[in-house]
């Protein structure tokens, strides 16, 4: 299905039910009604299957591409950018300087790659429209090199991996509610290097004037309303990656230790339950888990120890007996109050998923200034 997030700016997103990539187009239709059209991160070949028509549907097909964009130089994004470049052959990658690096081992011709760098204050023009997008950097969010993309007209910032997220939130649809934010603080706590370059990428996008009305990421759910401003704030505020890191800290070491009591007393109750549950754990719900595992133990977390607590008791929503259920929230509740790790949860937010057309256009500079 194609989503219009904003004026002519269209999204498709793949399959996947946990974590899924989305594929944006944006058309700038000049008053005569021809149109540039630029694409972002085009995905894998498990996306072409989607793409095509909606490429064929909003911009007249493939061969119509004029512009794409890479965020940043991860396979989910990239794969695709060699068959795109030889599909649409009037076609030109836009991406920073740290992305060409290591794209170009695609084999990619440099004669059609600008680099963001390269254009005044970061802004390109479309020459015939007069249209106007900006570039704005996001460094180390979760690559040296990554960059977002403002979208004047429509006022959509694509943020790639920025204000990404495995999928939490419950029903269709692809806008962000409440549900939306553990999904986005885990990815960030995972693939976020530190809280400083969040903040620093928060900070950029306070600047752009007039504000976004949408965030676009390349995963998760669209961001629109007020929950822009609140997703930005906690952003701003996660402690994400080396963050949590600090070696002997007692709240991570006391949450790893409530964690195996509880594993040992479900292995004494619940033998056969316990091998389920640790498969699930280190399945991560076809995501990559929170969890480190040494002999059947959790022997680290890569979240904040309060996530990982809540990971693991929304796991419980998962086995199909209630009853059981029930015993398994107790002995859990029952574990941490024995080594006073205050753990508040509220049943109604917990769920048992919660864990997790022609342009004559030839050459770049008919199309920009």
């Amino acid at each position: 299905m194609i989503h219009e997030v904003g004026k002519e700016f269209y999204m498709i997103r793949s399959a996947e039910e946990d974590f899924h990539r989305n594929i944006y187009l944006k058309r700038f239709v000049g008053s005569d009604g021809k149109a540039v059209n630029l694409l972002f991160d085009p995905g894998t070949r498990l996306d072409m299957g989607t793409m095509l028509p909606m490429l064929k549907e909003k911009a007249g097909g493939i061969a119509q591409i004029n512009l794409v964009f890479l965020s940043h130089q991860d396979p989910d994004l990239t794969a695709n950018i060699g068959t795109v470049l030889a599909s649409a052959p009037r076609s030109y990658l836009i991406t920073s300087v740290d992305t060409w690096r290591l794209v170009k081992m695609y084999g990619l011709p440099e004669k059609r790659v600008r680099t963001v760098e390269s254009f005044d204050s970061m802004v390109l023009r479309m020459k015939k429209s007069g249209h106007r997008i900006r570039f704005v950097p996001a460094r180390y969010c979760h690559f040296r090199g990554a960059m977002m993309v403002y979208d004047y007209e429509s006022r959509v910032l694509f943020t790639g991996d920025v204000f990404g997220g495995v999928d939490t939130r419950k029903g269709d649809g692809i806008y962000a509610t409440e549900d939306s934010w553990e999904g986005i603080k885990l990815f960030h706590q995972l693939y976020m290097p530190s809280s400083k370059a969040l903040q620093k990428t928060m900070e950029a996008i306070s600047m752009l004037n007039p504000f976004p009305e949408v965030i676009a990421p390349q995963h998760g759910d669209v961001i629109k309303g007020d929950l822009v401003i609140e997703f930005m704030d906690r952003l701003s505020r996660l402690q994400v990656g080396a963050d949590l890191m600090e070696e002997n800290n007692p709240e991570v070491d006391l949450a790893i230790l409530g964690i195996n009591n509880f594993l040992e007393l479900m292995g004494i109750n619940f033998p056969e339950i316990r091998e389920k549950f640790l498969q699930l754990f280190q399945k991560g719900n076809e995501f990559t888990s929170p969890f480190e595992f040494s002999a059947g133990t959790v022997s680290g977390i890569k979240i904040s120890p309060d996530n990982a607590l809540l990971q693991v008791y929304s796991m419980i929503g998962q086995v199909e007996d209630k009853e059981i259920q029930q015993h398994l929230r107790a002995i859990f509740m029952d574990s941490m109050d024995q080594l006073d790790i205050h753990f508040n949860v509220q049943e109604e937010k917990v769920d048992s998923d919660d864990i997790l057309r022609d342009n004559d256009s030839m050459n770049l500079d008919d199309l920009l200034e």
